[in-house]
């Protein structure tokens, strides 16, 4: 049994990881941000006993300390943590707002960032800790003008910025083992990704897990695609 935490655990692709992860037989311990109010998490308690809903919210970094010191003090130990919590403005460079741009770098890069650092000591409990920090082909720099996707500015900013934080993440914590990469689940047909996306959710969520179950150390600090491909950076 694997011991999985998932940030972002109340819909779309972190509800469907729990409950994909629950029911092959894995531990799940899903953050989000108000549990008294996430009803599907709920309503997968009932009937999978190693679910465990915590409080946290990203964007607080108290939050954060408290949410992880909790799990630290109850000798918690994270095997793969999914750094999957994150927002989209689609806005392009001539409409989006600052304190919209802002937002999302601090949900999807400082979030991420404060996750990943206060979830250290569970993930050193590991004897194969993986991060897997949730990005999209929409922070690929090479990428950018040679597909159609694009124009979200704020939102590629921040990814490009998630998959410089897997690149020195995994450089930083070579010593410990612990592996980081950065994972795209492909465009997903969530409150994101919108109903014209490639992917139903689960299909985008089975496709990840069979990447990830696949990769080796030799990938620590890469950038995998769902289909098990690397992109560039």
């Amino acid at each position: 049994m694997t011991n999985y935490f998932i940030s972002g655990a109340s819909r779309g692709i972190g509800l469907e990881l729990c409950g994909q992860l629950l029911t092959r037989g894995d531990r799940v311990i899903a953050g989000c941000r108000n549990p008294e109010s996430a009803h599907f998490l709920s309503e997968l308690k009932k009937s999978h006993e190693h679910l465990q809903i915590v409080q946290l919210d990203v964007d607080d970094e108290q939050s954060v300390i408290d949410c992880f010191e909790n799990l630290n003090n109850e000798g918690a130990v994270i095997d793969r943590l999914f750094n999957n919590a994150g927002i989209i403005d689609w806005r392009d460079l001539h409409v989006v707002s600052a304190d919209s741009f802002s937002q999302v770098l601090q949900t999807n890069l400082r979030g991420a960032f404060l996750v990943l650092r206060h979830a250290l000591p569970c993930l050193k409990r590991s004897e194969n800790a993986w991060i897997y920090n949730m990005s999209s082909r929409l922070g690929s720099i090479e990428l950018r003008g040679n597909t159609q996707l694009g124009g979200a500015i704020a939102y590629e900013c921040s990814k490009a910025g998630l998959n410089m934080l897997t690149k020195q993440a995994a450089i930083d914590l070579a010593n410990s083992a612990i592996k980081v990469v950065s994972l795209s689940p492909g465009w997903v047909k969530t409150e994101m990704g919108g109903e014209d996306a490639k992917y139903e959710v689960q299909d985008s969520v089975s496709k990840v897990l069979t990447a990830t179950d696949q990769l080796t150390p030799a990938q620590n600090g890469g950038f995998w695609g769902e289909d098990g491909k690397e992109i560039p950076w």
